[in-house]
């Protein structure tokens, strides 16, 4: 079965409260690239619906979460490196790299909202769950980047997720000896693509 052009238009569903900033680039080059095919946006931040298929009005949906959809295939679309989290004024930008041994020296805060993403068993990992007993967990990332910024504790985080805090008294440092990790998953319909849709992805594809 193949996937081709219907409308002039690829449909995207954006699941999760963090849109990765690949996505906007790849919306400029489709734009500059395919200006007839425009791309629609839509948000899907309900907890509670994020497991279930968008439906049938999306040809594409991007995840921080790997998801399991019958008849849907995900991909690993993008990929970061783990960073550090501190405060402006924090001791820990003495070090170009924050080894692990001084993380582990720090109360760590965390976002609720953030538990199910990939990255955040990375992290455990890495520290073999030593960080357990230093963490503090909050509902959202912003209010974990708000304690951050207060001196208040650290954080671990994919480093494109920090960049947008660096105005708001947060700076981030790789996290020494970090695996890489997936940031977004792609998921589209488990079918050959054609026309715009391959040509989208492909875009997609190319800024990994």
């Amino acid at each position: 079965m193949e996937s081709s052009d219907i409308t002039a238009e690829i449909r995207m569903a954006v699941l999760g409260e963090w849109v990765p900033p690949q996505l906007a680039d790849v919306l400029a080059l489709q734009r500059a690239e395919e200006p007839e095919t425009h791309a629609v946006l839509a948000g899907w931040t309900d907890p509670g619906r994020g497991a279930e298929l968008p439906g049938d009005g999306f040809d594409f949906a991007l995840s921080a979460v790997a998801r399991q959809w019958p008849g849907w295939v995900c991909e690993p679309l993008w990929h970061d490196t783990l960073a550090v989290a501190v405060a402006k004024r924090s001791h820990l930008l003495a070090y170009r790299d924050v080894p692990c041994q001084e993380v582990l020296k720090q109360r760590l805060i965390c976002s609720q909202s953030t538990a199910d993403e990939p990255w955040r068993v990375t992290v455990r990992r890495v520290f073999e769950n030593a960080l357990r007993e230093r963490e503090q967990t909050v509902e959202t990332f912003d209010v974990a980047m708000t304690l951050v910024a207060a001196g208040y504790g650290i954080a671990i985080a994919p480093a494109a997720r920090l960049s947008s805090y660096t105005r708001r008294g947060i700076a981030a440092r790789p996290l020494a000896g970090a695996p890489t990790i997936v940031m977004a998953y792609l998921l589209r319909p488990d079918v050959s693509l054609a026309g715009s849709r391959a040509r989208f992805v492909r875009r997609a594809r190319s800024l990994s």
